[in-house]
């Protein structure tokens, strides 16, 4: 099983990353954890998806740098099911909540009736043959869910830090965490993560390796995450767009250091 951050930046694509999304391969199974603009790097590669005919989605929330590649979605060229938090976070329907964006006079048709989308819950599930656990993370200016999938990887996005962040991630091999700025960055923002928060949810889980991610796209200096994280925990990176992850192994393997 392997991941791949086709996309590890937040709020907007900069020169270096793209916005939030995830690839997980194992075998013929696929799975993306959001679909940014990072989903542009599956458009017109025959490779990432070679073998795959169906492709499970799982939206973490739907904020616009989570969710604007859903306009991407027949360039890819696979069976597509969408899986949000609609009925469980926000109380309607995740098919109701993307239909704006996917219909015209912003898109030829309604994402209901081109894709089938069914409802991320709490707790765990099975999704394409993963298995995917969800936790609410209330705290920011709009709900969104932690994942976990087997017990490979946690995501935790769009959240300062959460106190159950930890649970769900207990033991993991990779946390990906939301690191927006460092704590005494003048860009820090109450309701989003900081380096140091990932850190400590990272040391109270126990995971083995901390991945840096969702970045404030102005961010030019990754040393000072690193530095702000390693107070607290270390081994921690910075993702990288194109990073390549094995989920059996303990650290990443290192494609493309933008």
């Amino acid at each position: 099983m392997r991941l791949e951050l086709l996309g590890c930046g937040g709020a907007a694509p900069s020169a270096t990353r793209e916005t939030a999304c995830f690839l997980i391969r194992d075998g013929d199974r696929a799975l993306l954890l959001d679909l940014g603009t990072g989903a542009r790097r599956l458009v017109g590669d025959s490779k990432r998806l070679s073998g795959v005919r169906r492709v499970d989605l799982v939206l973490t929330h739907f904020h616009l740098d989570h969710v604007c590649g859903l306009t991407y979605l027949p360039m890819i060229g696979v069976e597509v099911t969408i899986w949000g938090p609609g009925a469980w976070l926000y109380g309607n329907e995740t098919a109701s909540i993307l239909a704006p964006l996917l219909r015209p006079p912003i898109a030829p048709t309604d994402v209901s009736t081109t894709y089938t989308v069914e409802e991320l819950r709490a707790g765990e599930q099975s999704i394409g043959g993963f298995r995917v656990r969800a936790s609410a993370q209330p705290r920011h200016w709009a709900p969104s869910a932690g994942l976990r999938i087997d017990d490979a990887i946690a995501l935790i996005t769009d959240t300062p830090y959460e106190p159950t962040s930890a649970e769900l991630a207990a033991g993991v091999e990779h946390l990906f965490h939301e690191a927006w700025s460092s704590s005494a960055s003048p860009r820090y923002r109450e309701r989003d993560a900081t380096a140091a928060d990932a850190a400590r949810v990272a040391d109270e889980a126990g995971v083995r390796n901390l991945v840096l991610v969702h970045l404030d796209p102005s961010l030019t200096d990754a040393s000072v995450l690193i530095d702000d994280a390693r107070a607290v925990f270390d081994p921690v990176i910075v993702g990288v767009d194109e990073m390549s992850f094995s989920l059996s192994a303990s650290v990443a393997e290192d494609v493309s250091q933008k």
